[in-house]
């Protein structure tokens, strides 16, 4: 199997294991952010463990990984989450419903708490994140629906995601090298996708509003690490998770 293939197999067993089982999902009127802290430690490990199923990041060496998969992980989270929501609860722009958790899923009307922390500051926090949550779902998420990405697609971001790490500090020549060769395959299987599976012939469009999604959920971890600094400035919450190193 190419690299693309054996992630694409990869992805679906994570999927199985991230992803809720039949239609025992809950839609939860209240939702408690802790669960979604614990699911995304959850989340990393299993990640992980899917990505060394590509053959050519499992060779690298170990420095080599760290780098590209902590470069990665938190922007394909956002992206992920969206399309599995989409995967269960279809394309429809205005369905808010969206899955946290193997678990539970929220909609527009979920009222968030933390409940670690006194009920006023724990609204104060969710009052101070809104704007990234409509930034999710303004800008990653309703153009994921309006694209109606394909499980092929979200696998090729994956890996362009895992192996676009020209801006990374540290990467050796030899990790350097088998960059190029993979990104330069994964773009020829995917114009193989649309020419013989999507029949579509002119994608260019379609690939600069795929690819102009990378971007964004970077950005989206960048406001969460910017909020959730905000909130520790301000003795409201404070996770350690995005100022950890494995976030970049």
């Amino acid at each position: 199997m190419t690299p693309l293939q054996q992630l694409q197999h990869a992805f679906a067993k994570f999927l199985d294991q991230i992803q809720p089982r039949g239609d025992s999902i809950i839609i939860s009127e209240y939702a408690d952010k802790l669960e979604i802290f614990k699911f995304q430690e959850e989340y990393v490990i299993k990640l992980a463990e899917a990505v060394m199923h590509c053959e050519p990041f499992a060779v690298l060496p170990f420095e080599d990984k760290w780098l590209f998969f902590r470069h990665f992980w938190a922007a394909f989270y956002s992206i992920e989450r969206i399309y599995s929501s989409i995967e269960y609860f279809g394309y429809n722009l205005d369905d808010s419903r969206h899955l946290v958790t193997s678990k539970f899923a929220v909609d527009s009307n979920t009222k968030w708490t933390i409940s670690e922390i006194p009920i006023e500051q724990s609204m104060k926090f969710v009052e101070l994140i809104q704007p990234m949550e409509i930034n999710l779902i303004e800008n990653l998420a309703k153009p994921l629906k309006r694209l109606q990405v394909t499980r092929f697609e979200i696998v090729y971001l994956l890996a362009e995601m895992l192996w676009s790490v020209h801006e990374v500090k540290g990467i050796s020549d030899y990790a350097k090298a088998i960059r190029d060769d993979i990104l330069e395959q994964i773009s020829s299987e995917l114009h193989n996708f649309y020419i013989f599976d999507l029949k579509l012939y002119n994608y260019a469009a379609r690939h600069a509003r795929l690819i102009r999604l990378i971007p964004i959920s970077e950005n989206q971890v960048q406001l969460y690490k910017d909020y959730l600094a905000m909130a520790k400035i301000s003795n409201l919450f404070e996770y350690n998770l995005y100022e950890s190193e494995l976030v970049k």
